[in-house]
């Protein structure tokens, strides 16, 4: 996240960190029930999904001890696939072995594709205070343009920081220096989820600025993602409630100085023809080959 903020723990509470083999987190996610999880189409090279863990709970990066579920060590720690009691106040760290994961047919392999997946955990989390769902939008509705929007990643961080040398004591000007500010840019891997508010721009501007056709499924901002926020969500809030806007795609590998706009999928547009149908053909089917379906939205 470019310029944000540490995040508190339950401030996103429907955060979820996908994690490699190699216990490396490298997409983000979002949690829309006890036992199913949205993020990017992308973040699954590959069919085999058995290796994956989704992680919640926590808005620190955790590692394969924390999935240990030894309490003894890691008094707050919990496995998914253990019997719980009363949640503690401030909830355990939940890893998830995945299931199974569903993406659209892709009729666009490159820059516009249906970057969405529905991920089913193999089995349901218990709710806590730091463990919430986000809610799926209705009847299609999407914020406006103004709409204050927000971002959480664990992705590469982007501190911007303009110095201005002429209020310092001693500073001396000279004829040969252009300017007396200096931006300052620091790029770094952070340990904790970080937050930002996100600017939306409309579907003209964004055709304007990458000089294409932008689908209807895609929701352009001026950017604040960066690697490894693939996949995190884009949320607002509506009379007290947290809804789901987008799931985000990608953007300008420049992440500082975005040239391009960045994108997301649009949920509401999915809803009816990946997410529920999915959800629904999952309540009473168990597919033991962690493996991935593909079907037409």
């Amino acid at each position: 996240i470019v310029n944000g903020t540490d995040a508190e723990q339950g401030d996103w509470p429907w955060m979820v960190g996908l994690y490699s083999e190699n216990d490396t987190l490298y997409c983000g996610g979002v949690l829309i029930s006890n036992q199913f999880v949205l993020t990017a189409a992308h973040c699954f090279p590959n069919k085999n999904t058995s290796v994956i863990t989704v992680r919640m709970g926590s808005t620190n990066i955790s590692n394969s001890t924390d999935c240990s579920g030894d309490t003894t060590r890691h008094p707050t720690v919990e496995r998914s696939d253990e019997p719980k009691g009363n949640a503690a106040p401030n909830g355990p760290i939940v890893c998830a072995e995945v299931e199974d994961v569903c993406v659209p047919l892709q009729q666009n392999c490159s820059f516009f594709m249906g970057d969405i997946a529905i991920v089913k955990l193999r089995r349901p989390v218990n709710f806590t205070s730091h463990i919430q769902p986000i809610c799926l939008p209705e009847n299609f509705d999407e914020p406006s343009l103004s709409a204050a929007a927000y971002m959480a990643g664990w992705g590469l961080a982007y501190d911007i920081e303009i110095i201005d040398y002429s209020g310092l004591e001693d500073y001396n000007y000279t004829a040969d220096e252009d300017e007396e500010e200096v931006i300052s840019v620091i790029c770094f891997s952070p340990s904790t989820l970080s937050q930002r508010n996100i600017t939306l721009i409309d579907k003209t501007a964004c055709q304007n600025q990458l000089n294409r056709t932008v689908p209807d499924y895609i929701l352009c901002s001026t950017g604040g993602a960066c690697l490894g926020d693939s996949g995190g969500p884009l949320v607002y809030e509506n009379n007290g409630t947290w809804f789901l806007v987008g799931i985000h795609s990608g953007g300008d590998k420049n992440c500082s100085w975005p040239e391009t706009p960045g994108l997301h999928i649009k949920v509401s547009h999915f809803i009816s023809k990946l997410i529920m149908p999915f959800m629904e053909f999952s309540k009473n089917t168990r597919n033991e080959k962690n493996d991935i379906c593909a079907t037409n939205e």
